[in-house]
């Protein structure tokens, strides 16, 4: 009997290795390359996906621009830029087709530094005065957001006036920390940016007409070998738990 025990104990003990093995190797790393706007919401909605899944997901912050050499080599996952980035990196087969979801617009916002006075910025005439007046202003240039304001200034005839005065940053999350530090006046860039950066403010969003609301979508590398993990990683972040990160870190949902 003690020897029947002993067996039925061992058997156990490497049934629940195997177990342990199993789930292992089952579990995978989700590789996601996304935007720094929307950072503070998907961090914050990582843990419980990880718990829920068994999976990792690592993910690499930085704007489009700074993710191409990712980008081409497909050492990706899971891609999380604006729709028209999405979109051309379908039509270059990059992007599996039929993977790609709206998962939350991003708006552009002022900031100023924590405690500075908070500027007129309710309409363009307000907005243009304030750039005429700034000692110095900040944005990521070549970020969708940069690609935007530097065609905007050249449409308000502001370009060659404030010239002078513009600190282009070159990468992601930079922007704000430099009004953070002092470094710059004005900055202009994500209203989720400024929500998540310590030591600004946000002063509002840039006015109606000058907005540029941007969808911010998904899509799953088209050589993913394991698009099940992706595809359910996307649809955890169109989940009402998503939505309300989303949203408390200055986002806006998209209608599903």
């Amino acid at each position: 009997m003690p020897d029947k025990l002993a067996k039925t104990r061992r058997f156990g003990a490497l049934a629940i290795a195997f177990l342990c093995a199993a789930h292992t190797a089952a579990a995978a790393e989700i590789k996601v390359l996304c935007i720094p706007g929307m950072k503070a919401a998907v961090d914050a909605l990582i843990p419980e996906f990880e718990h829920t899944s068994g999976n990792k997901v690592s993910v690499t912050y930085e704007i489009y621009a700074g993710q191409k050499a990712r980008i081409e080599s497909g050492d990706f996952d899971v891609a999380v830029f604006g729709r028209a980035q999405i979109d051309e990196m379908s039509k270059r087969g990059l992007i599996a087709s039929g993977s790609i979801a709206d998962i939350a617009s991003t708006n552009i916002g002022v900031a100023v530094k924590a405690g500075a006075p908070h500027p007129d910025i309710h309409d363009e005439a307000a907005f243009k005065h304030l750039m005429l007046s700034a000692r110095s202003i900040t944005y990521t240039e070549k970020s969708a957001t940069g690609v935007y304001l530097t065609k905007l200034f050249t449409r308000l005839g502001l370009a060659e006036q404030i010239k002078s005065k513009l600190q282009l940053q070159p990468g992601g999350a930079m922007t704000t920390p430099a009004v953070a530090q002092g470094k710059a006046e004005i900055g202009i860039v994500l209203i989720s940016d400024i929500l998540a950066t310590p030591g600004v403010d946000l002063v509002g969003p840039l006015p109606r007409d000058l907005q540029n609301e941007v969808m911010q979508s998904a899509g799953i590398n088209a050589k993913n070998e394991t698009p099940s993990n992706s595809k359910a990683f996307i649809e955890y972040l169109r989940s009402p738990t998503a939505a309300a990160a989303f949203e408390s870190k200055g986002l806006q949902p998209a209608t599903h």
